[in-house]
């Protein structure tokens, strides 16, 4: 399972690495809006995973933006039901015009209803994201609009009081992500 971690890590660092040395040659900017600012929310969390967020972003440079923001998660699955009250932390940087790559750190408190036993185990748990997409801007009625389409891989990093049945940390779930928001 460790190795799973190495790899990711390894490649996310490869990726920054020679993301950073060809921004160095070649200057870009995270949008076309001179706007620093932007408020966005997925569309396709709600669908899927009955999770709702809403993400705050900032520029900073010519080819970053941090990210932060709230989250409610309220999924289901087989071992029980999720009640998780979350931050969002994270870093965007831009490859080229919009193409980018983000990891987000998703830290929580899971009061987590258990259907094997009928119990609830709270506790802290943390979730990370590390994704690959492009960044559509749109000027619709004189206002910034953008359309975020990033697919991802999520993987749980650690979670304190498991229930019965817990499946192990580390298993790489597919999250299909389309964020839509104003640049302000």
């Amino acid at each position: 399972m460790l190795h799973y971690y190495r790899i990711c890590i390894f490649l996310f660092y490869l990726g920054f690495t020679l993301a950073n040395s060809y921004a160095d040659e070649n200057p870009i900017v995270t949008s076309q809006s001179k706007k620093l600012w932007a408020v966005g929310t997925s569309i396709t969390y709600p669908l899927g995973a009955q999770i709702y967020m809403v993400q705050v972003s900032h520029s900073v440079g010519q080819s970053g933006e941090i990210l932060f923001g709230v989250a409610y998660q309220n999924w289901k699955n087989d071992q029980g039901r999720s009640h998780a009250y979350t931050l969002l932390l994270g870093y965007r940087h831009f490859l080229w015009r919009g193409l980018h790559t983000e990891i987000e750190l998703w830290p929580a408190y899971n009061p987590f209803r258990s259907s094997i036993d009928g119990r609830t185990y709270k506790g802290f748990e943390l979730w990370t994201s590390v994704r690959i997409g492009y960044s559509f801007d749109l000027m619709i009625g004189g206002q910034n609009f953008f359309v975020l389409a990033q697919p991802s891989l999520g993987f749980g990093v650690a979670r304190q009081n498991k229930w019965p049945d817990f499946k192990e940390l580390g298993n790489f779930i597919f999250e299909p992500q389309l964020i839509v928001g104003v640049r302000l």
